[in-house]
């Protein structure tokens, strides 16, 4: 079962401290193709990533950014 479909708006964490915004533009086999929002710079290409490394909001890819501070402290 599909977790987001074509159109829906979700949040990627890039780099384990980056959350960046981007737009679903394909899923199939559990993995999404995105198109980033934001500067352009992406153009019309597209970044193919496993469903489970997108969030539906800011506010969850925010708790795992925050997840992986904390745990880069205790190293």
């Amino acid at each position: 079962m599909k977790r987001f479909n074509e159109g829906d708006t979700v949040y990627f964490v890039a780099s384990s401290i980056f959350v960046r915004k981007a737009k679903v533009v394909r899923n199939t086999g559990g993995f999404c193709t995105i198109i980033f929002d934001g500067n352009g710079n992406c153009g019309t290409s597209g970044t193919c990533v496993r469903e489970s490394k997108l969030y539906r909001t800011e506010k969850e890819a925010n708790e795992v950014v925050k997840q992986h501070k904390e745990a880069n402290k205790r190293r």
